[in-house]
C-alpha cells in the first residue's frame, strides 16, 4: 500500500459551509450528550459540572482535531 499522503480537492463546496455544519454537528452531539447526564445528574452539582467540562472540552479538542486533519490550520479564518 502507498504510505504517500493523497490530496483530494472537494469541487462546489466552499471551505466555511463545511466547518460551520460540522460545528453545528458538534454543538448538536454535545446538546445530546448534556441532556442525557442531567437526566442522571443535577445540574447544580459538583459532579455534573465536571462531567459538563470534560465533555466539552473533548468534543471540541476532537472536532477541532478533524477539521485540523482534513483543512489544515484554518482557525485563523473563523475566529
Amino acid at each position: 500500500m502507498n504510505d504517500m499522503p493523497r490530496e483530494t480537492i472537494v469541487q462546489g463546496l466552499d471551505l466555511l459551509d463545511i466547518v460551520s455544519y460540522i460545528s453545528r454537528k458538534n454543538k448538536k452531539f454535545q446538546a445530546i450528550v448534556l441532556s442525557e447526564v442531567e437526566e442522571v445528574l443535577d445540574k447544580d452539582s459538583q459532579e455534573y459540572q465536571l462531567i459538563r467540562k470534560i465533555i466539552l472540552d473533548n468534543f471540541n479538542n476532537y472536532t477541532r482535531s478533524v477539521v485540523r486533519t482534513i483543512f489544515g490550520d484554518i482557525e485563523f479564518l473563523i475566529k
